[in-house]
Order: structure tokens, then sequence, then C-alpha cells
């Protein structure tokens, strides 16, 4: 799950050069639609503009919110904040602010923190009752996705609710995924300052 500020679905279809499919109505609609789409070089998205110019983008087998290459370009000027979790419990965790990625951790690993500002939520994080303090990586007794859900809301002032799963309206896109080299070397300078980088 992502969450953007200060824009719009059509902008976001845009910068992420994805191809436009269709609208589907409520988070079961999209998964379905999602499932059957499932490519390995390309990621159906589904997009929920919400108040006050946030767009949220949820994915079903993808990970194109936490993809640095696609995301960093878009980070100038507003919030990005990313959620993200696979089938075997690998957990991202991104906040870009203004083309600065101020924190990348895996929830499961709190202690392992990156970023230009790696520790601006670590009282969030402990409020949201994620272990800072569990340096063999066991599970802790919490629900990790609920705790990065309670982080997207504390950063963004917005609620992914139940409902707004249930019963939002979808535009859906398919977006391509950088190859391992492009990304690789977006991701190098990008680790060099934190910052999106014009050069890589």
């Amino acid at each position: 799950m992502t969450l953007m500020s200060d824009t719009t679905v059509e902008r976001v279809l845009t910068s992420l050069s994805a191809t436009k499919i269709d609208v589907v109505h409520g988070f079961d609609a999209f998964h379905a639609r999602a499932v059957e789409a499932y490519d390995p070089v390309e990621t159906l998205v589904g997009l929920i503009g919400v108040g006050d110019g946030w767009v949220v983008m949820a994915e079903v087998n993808g990970f194109i919110g936490v993809t640095e290459r696609l995301i960093g370009p878009l980070s100038p000027g507003r919030t990005i904040v990313s959620h993200f979790r696979n089938v075997n419990a690998a957990y991202r965790f991104h906040w870009w602010l203004d083309g600065a990625l101020l924190i990348d951790v895996d929830l499961l690993f709190p202690h392992d923190r990156f970023g230009a500002d790696p520790d601006k939520l670590l009282a969030d994080i402990d409020d949201v009752g994620v272990s800072l303090h569990n340096p063999d990586g066991e599970p802790a007794d919490v629900d990790h996705d609920a705790a990065g859900f309670a982080l997207i809301q504390r950063i963004t002032g917005v609620a992914c609710t139940a409902a707004l799963l249930e019963h939002g309206e979808f535009t859906t896109g398919c977006v391509a995924t950088p190859s391992p080299e492009d990304e690789h070397r977006y991701r190098h300078a990008l680790h060099q300052t934190w910052c999106n980088p014009t050069v890589w």
C-alpha cells in the first residue's frame, strides 16, 4: 500500500508510465483483476483518489511502491509512504519527503534502519507496538501489517480503512518493472545522499 500527497490518479499513472486499464469497484474486484493480470515483468496497480490531494495505490503480488527507481522520481515536492509485505513476511516501509528517502526499514528488523533520517520514526514505531530491541529478528508479538498501516496514518493523516478499500473505485493500470541493472544504478546513486538523484 502506498500513499502519495499533492497529486491525482491520472498524474500518478502518467508519472509511472502506466497503461491505464479500467475502473473496478472494491478491493475484491481489484484483487481478482490483479491475479488474472499477473505478469512477472509488470504489475497491475489500483489507484483511489482521497481527500486533500492524496492518492492511495494498492498492489497484489507487486512491489512498485517500494521500488526506488520508480517512486524516487515522483517524490520531489510531496510525501510518499509505502508499506510492503510479501508471502514470506518480508517487510519494507519507506517514507519519502520532498525527494529524500527519510527511512527505509523492515518492521521485523527495526533496529536496521536506513535513510536520510532513519531515527525519525523511533517513537512512532515503538508506539504502534513494534519492538526496537529485537536484534535476532524473531517476530515480535504484534501484527506488523496493522503496525504498518498505523504508521502510514500517523505520517499522512489518511486512514486506509476497510470501508475505503471495500467501496473504493480503483483505477487500474499496468506498470513495467525496471530492469535489475536500472534499479541497481539508481539505488547506488540514491544511497550516496538518500535524495532522488538527477543522474545515475
